[in-house]
């Protein structure tokens, strides 16, 4: 037979060619050809070297991985920078290499309860920090004005140098609430905006391109309209942050006003020159002297004395001034040699959004660079779409647009946030993917949103009635410009006792879901300037969900402060009414009465009473017996004496007592009267747990001189000693 072993040979008996050629493993392999199971091994090895051998291997990768693990440890920052805004929960824990559990720890244990996801203020965090070891600092405060007006990306790129054209610029129209704004713009493009406006001022963000003749040249110009009123400051930034040149309208007769001056910030944080129009020149009343001398207060000061701005005294009822002023913005224009490479794929920033019931969500687009197309994928914040339809300022159907051309698409898959800059991407895979990413994100920024927790006002507010409040809301707008207006316009409102939360806000028409989110959050439900169908309406009723409905914004605020001011409890206040001196005391056991004179205003029964010794309150009830000679009277006047018995009866008194007469009435609480007495409690507690660390401070520095001392003179003695062993007897 064939001698190779316990295996066998290549072509044996019973196996093929590819069975091992003896060994162990041969047996293995039998068993795996006769169906017996897969061979696990195949190996000359014992079974106690397998075994070490796996061992040794799963150890080894134990090893690695927490090396591994070690080296991808979080490492704490050494210096956390606190913004003034404080942080949220998810940033905490990045900086100080820890946990969201840990952190609810920490403020647990200081007497703060607090949930997962919560945005901490400047205070609290500081906290934290200390807790876990870490120094902090004050990050440094940038101005709202630059930081929202700065321009953000640029869109140029090396590769476009050979290919760049000049475009046409892009001017924005800013300046404060009716100084004319709409209407400059309204004579130039010869149609009526303003007065489709609720109250004749302008909701949202407007983009137009108009041809004029400058000299025997047309040219080509973009205008951007922006609100006037304070609570669309964040339009207004967004309008200066994709502009060329910036027309900052002044009324001649009303002058420089608070959104005049915000208008000049965001575009000195823009960067971008700055031409002064003097609206209403037709008016008697208009004084263009008295608005450059405001101008120049500012720091804009006009050519014409010296300084770099050119100011155009214009009418936009009459037309007055309006050829100066394009010729103006064309030199200017040319002045910049504004270019762009229309060779590229198309990018540039969302103007506008808004949800139409027939055509699904579309937004107003300004192209910076490069050329949108029919068909392209657009990617735009975490919505994404291919391009169905373009339509030009005009309102005509268009194949593509370039560079400074302002176009209304469809096609998108959601209402983009308006400010946020889109690009094209090669397919709708790509663009589908970042955009889940943005979503998600997007996402906890929302349940985070509105749900800031001030540790001092948890602490100050604990115990009262009123405690810390949150109210929920889900806001509904026409546009998604509007929705950054309206939450700006309400997050400005002092929320110390009542801390508003949005659920939802966003862009298009209130449906059946807002009322359903609304009824399981206790919520309330804002429709600015939406479509709400009857189907809704109704809808509401039966969920006995709050529905309002408002088409100007200072409305919508006043109703929501009624709304939080609702939530707060009336107060007591104490109104004074007289004081007295007590001089005697009369009588027995509690039935004593004091013998008073009057020393300030009057004392009248049934009213509350007060008694001090010494500063202190020894007695609080009211007013009992109060008597003239031995006339019973209900008021004695200043100057009077009196006797004077408490109700409770009272039999503690004492000659020198002081008696505070007062009446007690109920006050409604604003925001603000509620802020500025929890921002009292908080000053107290600070004064308080200040007091404690001081004299916290103090014991241990006299304890460390103590322990000097003791020090000193333990080593004196032992110096001593070692001088003379023998002491000083032997001597």
């Amino acid at each position: 037979g064939n001698l190779l072993g316990r295996g066998r040979g290549p072509g044996a008996d019973g196996f093929n060619v590819n069975s091992p050629p003896g060994g162990r493993g041969a047996a293995a392999w039998k068993n795996k050809v006769r169906g017996r199971g897969k061979p696990k091994v195949f190996s000359d090895r014992s079974g106690s070297d397998q075994v070490a051998r796996r061992r040794g291997g799963k150890a080894a990768r134990a090893a690695q991985r927490r090396a591994d693990a070690e080296a991808n440890k979080a490492v704490a920052v050494d210096l956390l920078e606190v913004p003034p805004e404080g942080m949220t929960m998810d940033e905490i824990c990045e900086q100080l290499a820890t946990t969201q559990a840990e952190i609810i720890k920490v403020l647990f244990m200081k007497g703060i309860a607090i949930q997962m996801g919560q945005t901490l203020d400047r205070e609290t965090v500081i906290v934290v920090a200390e807790a876990r070891g870490v120094e902090w600092m004050e990050e440094e405060e940038e101005g709202e004005w630059e930081n929202d007006a700065r321009k953000m990306t640029s869109f140029y790129e090396e590769e476009d140098e050979e290919d760049l054209v000049s475009r046409p610029p892009v001017v924005t129209i800013m300046g404060h609430v009716d100084h004319g704004k709409t209407s400059l713009l309204d004579f130039i493009r010869k149609s009526k905006v303003a007065a489709g406006e609720a109250g004749g001022i302008t909701q949202g963000i407007g983009a137009y391109q108009v041809e004029t003749l400058i000299g025997e040249d047309t040219k080509t110009i973009t205008f951007l309209d922006t609100p006037g009123h304070e609570a669309f400051s964040a339009m207004r930034a967004r309008g200066a942050r994709v502009t060329d040149v910036a027309i900052i309208v002044v009324a001649a007769d009303d002058g420089v006003r608070p959104q005049t001056k915000e208008a000049v910030a965001h575009a000195q944080a823009a960067g971008v020159p700055i031409i002064i129009a003097i609206n209403k020149m037709d008016k008697e009343s208009s004084n263009p002297e008295r608005v450059k001398e405001e101008l120049a207060g500012l720091g804009v000061v006009c050519e014409a004395w010296g300084g770099d701005t050119a100011m155009i005294e214009v009418s936009a009822k009459t037309g007055m001034g309006i050829d100066k002023l394009l010729e103006t913005i064309a030199l200017t224009a040319e002045v910049e040699e504004l270019v762009a490479n229309p060779d590229r794929t198309a990018r540039g920033t969302v103007v506008e959004a808004y949800l139409d019931k027939q055509r699904g969500a579309m937004a107003t687009l300004l192209v910076q660079t490069g050329t949108l197309r029919m068909g392209d994928v657009v990617l735009v914040g975490a919505n994404y779409g291919k391009v169905r339809a373009i339509t030009d300022a005009a309102g005509k159907p268009a194949e593509e647009a370039g560079p400074s051309t302002p176009v209304l698409i469809m096609g998108l898959d959601g209402v983009p946030i308006a400010g946020e800059e889109f690009d094209v991407c090669e397919t709708e895979n790509e663009a589908r993917g970042i955009a889940e990413t943005r979503a998600a994100s997007e996402r906890n920024a929302r349940i985070m949103e509105g749900s800031t927790v001030s540790l001092s006002n948890l602490s100050a507010a604990k115990g009262d009635n009123d405690g810390v409040q949150m109210m929920n809301l889900i806001v509904k707008t026409d546009v998604s410009g509007s929705v950054e207006a309206v939450k700006s316009a309400l997050l400005a409102l002092p929320q110390d006792r009542v801390i508003l939360r949005f659920l939802l806000a966003a862009a298009g028409e209130v449906n059946e879901s807002d009322i359903d989110l609304a009824a399981a959050s206790a919520g309330i439900v804002l429709a600015f300037n939406a479509n709400v169908s009857e189907k809704v309406t109704e809808r509401a009723k039966q969920q006995r969900v709050e529905l309002r409905e408002f088409d100007v914004i200072y409305g919508l605020v006043d109703e929501v402060r009624a709304a939080m001011e609702g939530k707060l409890s009336g107060v007591m206040d104490e109104v004074f009414v007289g004081r007295a001196e007590c001089k005697a005391v009369f009588g027995g056991g509690n039935s004593k009465v004091a013998g008073c004179l009057v020393v300030e205003g009057t004392l009248e029964s049934k009213k509350n009473l007060r008694v001090t010794r010494k500063g202190k309150e020894v007695y609080k009830g009211k007013m009992g017996s109060l008597r003239r000679v031995k006339d019973v009277v209900k008021k004695v006047e200043n100057g009077l004496e009196c006797g004077v018995g408490a109700d409770p009866e009272w039999g503690e008194w004492k000659a020198g007592d002081i008696l505070e007469c007062f009446d007690v009435v109920p006050r409604v609480q604003t925001l603000e009267s509620a802020s500025t007495e929890l921002g009292t409690k908080v000053s107290e507690i600070k004064a308080v747990e200040a007091k404690i660390k001081a004299a916290a401070e103090a014991a241990a520095g006299g304890a460390v001189v103590k322990q000097m001392e003791l020090t000193g003179k333990q080593k004196w003695a032992a110096g001593a000693k070692a001088n003379n062993p023998g002491g000083f007897g032997g001597r």
